[in-house]
């Protein structure tokens, strides 16, 4: 497991998906069964876990980000039970209900106060998201209003994770340069991948213990940055302790 690089943090660049946001599963299972199929939210959050590993083989494998949405959906769908030929019908229900109101719209627990937790501390915050172009509305939905110096939503400037030009984008929003920074993000192949192309450290959100094999610092919920960030006002230079992800 790698540990912290040596050198002092100003800036946090954070994911929405999966790291500020989470799907809305009541939403989510209403939304469905108003389409006739009837489906328990414990078992959308079990075929979610499994679209995310099934995505992020496909990402890994040169999968495009953009390609993915509808493929997510399939793969939740058809792991709940619901019969293929129905797939198109509502994944363009929920799309369009994506559109209209989000679907990611629930922080977890924790999140909006680890968030205000570190814009205490000083540090610069930035949104860094593959999204359709709604997702400062949702951040703000879901009570982070005004705790973010930038939102950068690749629908909006046209340039998608891993490309290390959308962090680029992120850092000079909040004046900081990629070694004072560093990302938290949950899909390897995106965020991993696009913030050590853009020569910031990545943190790998990973509360399930899916990632082992990922050689970055693993946090098992997003709280777990502030401990990992160690005590405020550290001299440069000052070694940041890793943190291990627990299954």
């Amino acid at each position: 497991m790698a540990t912290g690089p040596r050198r002092t943090v100003r800036a946090v660049l954070l994911d929405a998906g999966g790291v500020l946001l989470e799907l809305d599963f009541a939403f989510l299972a209403r939304l469905i069964e108003a389409r006739g199929r009837q489906v328990a939210r414990e078992a959308l959050r079990r075929a979610e876990r499994r679209a995310r590993d099934e995505i992020e083989q496909r990402l890994a494998a040169g999968g495009r980000p953009a390609d993915t949405w509808r493929d997510y959906f399939h793969v939740i769908l058809g792991a709940v039970g619901v019969p293929g030929d129905e797939h198109d019908r509502i994944v363009d229900a929920l799309w369009e209900a994506h559109r209209r109101v989000g679907l990611w719209t629930v922080a977890p627990a924790g999140a909006v106060e680890t968030v205000r937790r570190l814009r205490e501390r000083g540090l610069r915050l930035a949104v860094v998201s593959n999204a359709e172009g709604q997702v400062a509305r949702d951040l703000e939905a879901a009570g982070y209003r005004g705790l973010f110096d930038a939102v950068v939503d690749s629908h909006l400037v046209g340039v998608e994770k891993p490309d290390p030009r959308i962090f680029a984008i992120a850092l000079e929003r909040v004046g900081t340069a990629p070694e004072h920074a560093v990302h938290v993000g949950d899909v390897p192949s995106v965020d991993v991948v696009g913030a050590q192309a853009a020569g910031i450290t990545p943190l790998l959100l990973d509360p399930h213990g899916r990632y082992r094999h990922v050689p970055v610092t693993h946090l098992r919920v997003l709280a777990d940055l502030v401990g990992w960030l160690g005590e405020p006002g550290g001299s440069p230079g000052d070694p940041l302790p890793a943190h291990k992800a627990k299954a």
